[in-house]
């Protein structure tokens, strides 16, 4: 999330402040890690920081917890956005959309406080998720063929046209959901008969239907997708 900000196109100001940021945490976290792993921990200390002869990470006071700059707050907005981003990028990868390519996204939620925190995000959202033009709102219009998901209350939706071949999508999609209908029929099949319940070990038969459980939640998640193009 910080690299638009390393790059050196950015805004001087910022990349210095993010670059002596990133190099405290390290610093940080390379004490925390030093009991456990002693000498790489070390040996990138002392490049960090150029530490003058005779000092060592070993002696180094260990960190304490600045309980005063922890943000709450902060940290479950920020959970929401690294969600959606998330979302965004499963999105893409589900509809086979080219890691080059920018999209559109929709972003819904009747949450006035969660609409905030994605329009203050707005910057990550469209540079992590390849989004070009992103819209929040709190309702959403019929915006034709889509593929979409959820986080928290919030709708992550792409629409395809003009992105990806959707006739090549729904194909695949039906190849995915026949494997699953098979694996589904197959596990049926162990679970009617008899012999195998009565007969397999207890974790054996326990784990055929939690395969059975999984496998049908994911022929109904494709159905869906499939119900969307």
């Amino acid at each position: 999330m910080v690299k638009s900000r390393l790059r050196q196109d950015g805004e001087p100001g910022s990349r210095v402040v993010a670059q002596q940021t990133l190099a405290c945490v390290l610093e940080g976290v390379l004490k925390l890690l030093h009991p456990f792993m002693p000498h790489i921990t070390e040996e990138i200390w002392q490049t960090l920081t150029q530490a003058e002869a005779g000092k060592s990470l070993a002696i180094a006071l260990y960190p304490q917890a600045q309980t005063s700059i922890i943000d709450r707050k902060l940290e479950e907005d920020f959970d929401l956005i690294i969600d959606t981003i998330r979302t965004l990028r499963n999105l893409r990868a589900e509809a086979d959309v080219k890691p080059g390519v920018q999209v559109d996204a929709i972003l819904q939620s009747e949450s006035v406080r969660e609409r905030e925190i994605l329009e203050a995000g707005e910057t990550y959202l469209q540079e992590i998720g390849k989004v070009e033009k992103l819209t929040i709102t709190e309702t959403v219009a019929e915006v034709g063929q889509i593929i979409a998901g959820v986080t928290g209350t919030v709708q992550v939706l792409i629409p395809l046209a003009g992105v990806v071949d959707v006739e090549a999508l729904r194909a695949k999609l039906q190849k995915d959901l026949g494997k699953i209908e098979a694996e589904i029929k197959s596990l049926e099949g162990r679970l009617n008969n008899p012999g195998f319940v009565n007969k397999a070990p207890a974790e054996v038969v326990e784990g055929a239907r939690m395969s059975l459980a999984e496998s049908e939640k994911q022929a109904e998640i494709l159905r869906d997708r499939l119900g969307l193009l």
